[in-house]
């Protein structure tokens, strides 16, 4: 009988152990959608050419050869396990490498989506190296940033349907609506009321309101959208060339949702080329090569083929950017 039970218990175990392992496996390949996968050719592009390097998640530099603008700029992507069970901070020596390699003296703004982790968690320290430049977000971004002592003169609260002009670029936000919550994403429209000092626990970097960014620059209009989520009719009244189109849980919601949330963006918008990012796993080193979210998050490869069945009725192109070089942008293509 006891034999029996042990026997039973350590089946049960290994079972558990099993799902486990299993739920954190990337949710499909990347090298699954090669056909999508833009890949850098040896010949250069023009310097004064606008280009955008996407480093995971929702970060993004946009460069003109002379200005760049940051959307987020999270570059140090703590563990799963330093995030379930440590408090976490931003790595300043890991930062300046990035200054240094992608040349961000030249970023005169960073515009925040919103103020979770993996969103805002390098802000502060960003701010604190790049002394000129401005870090454009919702007050909880914001004390996010004063957390780090970043001075007030750097910090621009954000304004909805405002535009912002640095060089040739023009950034307006827009209201936007985050993903639907989780059991441990349970605190849209939560905002950080003080200075967040780090490290902290990322169950204290709270929503504090989502916001999508229009970019402008030389004829050429970019949206981006950094969550699975959109205020109704938000969007009925403007056009854009390129949209870079989050869409982190996307197959986890309803047909309905779906449906609705692709109505809301990508056939309202009618962009010439949509980018989907917030699909890879960004518990993992931004020095290892970007892979899908694990199964215990989301189902990645389901989410991308909904995205690329949608484009692609609507003639649309679809690029997957799966490493952080330059893709030029042009108004002509």
């Amino acid at each position: 009988m006891k034999h029996g039970l042990l026997v039973s218990l350590g089946i049960a175990i290994l079972s558990v152990v099993a799902v486990v392992v299993f739920l954190l496996q990337p949710s499909g390949q990347v090298v699954d959608f090669k056909k999508w996968q833009y890949q850098s050719s040896a010949k250069q592009t023009p310097s004064s050419s606008l280009q955008v390097k996407f480093f995971g998640v929702s970060t993004l530099l946009f460069d003109d050869g002379v200005t760049q603008i940051l959307i987020d700029g999270f570059f140090s992507r703590p563990s799963l396990y330093q995030v379930l069970f440590q408090k976490i901070q931003s790595q300043p020596e890991l930062i300046r490498q990035m200054i240094q390699q992608q040349h961000l003296q030249r970023t005169q703004a960073i515009f925040v989506t919103h103020s979770h982790y993996d969103h805002a968690l390098d802000i502060g320290e960003l701010a604190r190296q790049l002394p000129h430049t401005k870090i454009i977000g919702s007050n909880s971004s914001l004390n996010i940033a004063r957390g780090g002592h970043v001075t007030e003169q750097q910090l621009i609260q954000v304004q909805p349907l405002h535009a912002l002009s640095f060089g040739e670029f023009k950034a307006t936000a827009i209201a936007s609506q985050h993903t639907s919550p989780t059991a441990v994403n349970n605190d849209l429209g939560e905002e950080i009321s003080q200075p967040l000092q780090l490290p902290a626990r990322f169950s204290q970097f709270k929503e504090g309101h989502s916001f999508d960014y229009l970019i402008e620059h030389q004829g050429h209009k970019i949206l981006v959208k950094a969550s699975t989520g959109a205020v109704p009719d938000q969007l009925k009244n403007l056009k854009v060339d390129t949209l870079f189109l989050g869409i982190a849980q996307l197959s986890r919601q309803s047909k309905e949702f779906q449906q609705n949330y692709l109505d809301q963006t990508l056939r309202t918008l009618k962009p010439k080329v949509v980018i989907p990012i917030h699909w890879d796993n960004f518990f993992q080193a931004g020095n290892q090569p970007l892979e899908f979210l694990p199964y215990l998050a989301d189902n990645t490869e389901q989410s991308l083929k909904i995205l690329i069945q949608a484009a692609e009725q609507q003639k649309t192109q679809i690029i997957l950017l799966s490493q952080p070089v330059s893709y030029p942008l042009d108004h002509t293509l």
